[in-house]
């Protein structure tokens, strides 16, 4: 088993000295033929004789196998198919199966390990060795810095015969991931109350004219109904007065937004984590919202419902599948301009407060939950 590693895709790739190292090998087993022909010249022995037949056949022997380990062997990575907290250990594994009679000297598997979420890259190099008929299994038990999505990919692997003289490399392409999703600290009560802020003041916009409501239903008109819900086009048809029943959108839920943007300081782990505790406060306590954010691959504004914890790791899950951005603050610029009308939205970023501390929680490294209107 391996020391536990803490992967975040900056791992170098150590190659090189393959060459000179198999010509040495080479050498070395030529100076053993060369010693045991001495000996059995001086001698007169049949031992060494036979011995000398075996150093001679034992190089087909060593590159025949290694052929056929690599037409047969099969290696599998396996990682959690759940997605895992930032900061808890979870196992990346590595199973190679080799079904023939061929031992190997050992098996080069060049990794790439990746962040997608933050887009970093790197490679490095698992030695394994390889037992006849047998499965050799490596874990290593890995804890991720940063939160995202952690994808492993075995590019190929090169098998070396038992004299170290002869290589074969062997194109895999494994591709495994796993999501690592942010842990924030809890904040119920100020999420709670940040809630019941932001809904107030929706509703006050609305009763200065801004219209929030939409139809959930049509039923029959009870008296002291407002003349302005009826609906006349049906009515007409039923020939009794039908009323279009609404509901205040700004009533049952706020919009989120969250602005995925990175800086040299990897503000958007504070980014998230502050999502993570909002938005977790907010299902815990039943109140549904509907949360925003940039898709750099869409290159537009992407909103999701949010009523339960389902929909909520569904979403997570979504924000994680995109790419972070580096100084674009885009979120609120595209939701103001698709929603002219006004209101009030959650921001969650990077920044300084611009209203009331009461509708502010503070992060580190500069982000902050803020009720903001427009």
């Amino acid at each position: 088993m391996a020391d536990k590693q803490n992967l975040q895709g900056k791992i170098s790739y150590k190659s090189g000295g393959n060459g000179m190292k198999r010509f040495r090998n080479i050498t070395r087993y030529i100076f053993i033929i060369g010693l045991n022909v001495f000996v059995m010249y001086v001698f007169h022995s049949y031992i060494n004789l036979l011995l000398l037949i075996g150093l001679i056949l034992f190089p087909f022997y060593s590159i025949y196998g290694v052929n056929k380990v690599s037409q047969e062997m099969q290696l599998t990575l396996m990682l959690p198919e759940e997605p895992m907290e930032r900061g808890n250990e979870f196992h990346l594994r590595f199973v190679l199966h080799n079904p023939t009679h061929f031992p190997l000297v050992n098996a080069n598997v060049a990794l790439i390990i990746e962040n997608r979420f933050y887009q970093e890259q790197g490679r490095n190099m698992l030695n394994m060795p390889v037992r006849a008929r047998k499965d050799t299994e490596v874990i290593y038990p890995v804890i991720m810095d940063y939160c995202g999505r952690f994808v492993v990919t075995a590019e190929n692997i090169r098998l070396t015969d038992l004299l170290g003289i002869y290589e074969v490399e062997v194109p895999l392409k494994e591709v495994r991931e796993c999501l690592v999703f942010p842990v924030g600290e809890e904040r119920n009560q100020e999420a709670g109350q940040m809630y019941i802020n932001g809904v107030t003041e929706a509703m006050e916009s609305k009763e200065k004219g801004y219209d929030f409501s939409e139809v959930s239903g049509i039923r029959e008109y009870i008296p002291g109904d407002k003349l302005q819900n009826i609906h006349w086009k049906l009515s007409v048809k039923k020939d009794e007065l039908m009323v279009k029943e609404r509901i205040s959108v700004s009533a049952m839920q706020l919009n989120v937004l969250i602005e995925i943007v990175n800086d040299d300081e990897m503000c958007l782990e504070e980014i998230l984590d502050l999502a993570d505790s909002v938005t977790r406060a907010f299902v815990s306590q039943n109140l549904p919202f509907t949360a925003y954010y940039y898709s750099a691959n869409l290159e537009q504004l992407r909103e999701f419902y949010i009523g339960n914890s389902i929909e909520r790791s569904q979403w997570l899950e979504m924000l994680l599948y995109e790419k972070c951005y580096i100084h674009q603050n885009r979120v609120e610029d595209m939701f103001i301009s698709q929603n002219p009308s006004g209101g009030t939205y959650l921001y969650i970023g990077s920044g300084t407060p611009v209203g009331d501390s009461d509708c502010v929680i503070s992060g580190a490294k500069n982000t902050l939950a803020e009720l903001r209107s427009y």
